[in-house]
């Protein structure tokens, strides 16, 4: 095979997955257009449905007041404890079965 044939190759190669790229695109945007039109039944598809009310937010387990979110530096000491959780187990995940009492 020539410099020039390979040329050729790789631009029908490249210009044929270009293309097929675009088809996905049009696809996906028609599909979703034809999914907004379609009536789900209740509670919609992902959205609620037409005249239906929000669902309720959460109340808290103790006195009905809603819960406040959780603080940032909180959130990142449970981030860390994960972390550090799959760094030891993750080449070892039976290791953290608890033992077998008898």
């Amino acid at each position: 095979m020539s410099q020039s044939e390979a040329w050729i190759v790789t631009a029908l190669g490249m210009t044929v997955v270009f293309v097929g790229l675009l088809l996905c695109v049009a696809f996906i945007q028609l599909f979703s257009r034809i999914s907004k039109r379609i009536t789900w039944g209740e509670g919609g598809h992902g959205e609620t449905a037409h005249g239906a009310s929000p669902p309720a937010a959460p109340e808290a387990a103790a006195g009905g007041a809603p819960s406040e979110p959780v603080p940032a530096d909180i959130l990142a000491v449970i981030a860390t404890a994960i972390e550090v959780e799959r760094k030891l187990y993750v080449s070892r995940p039976d290791a953290r079965r608890p033992a077998m009492q008898s």
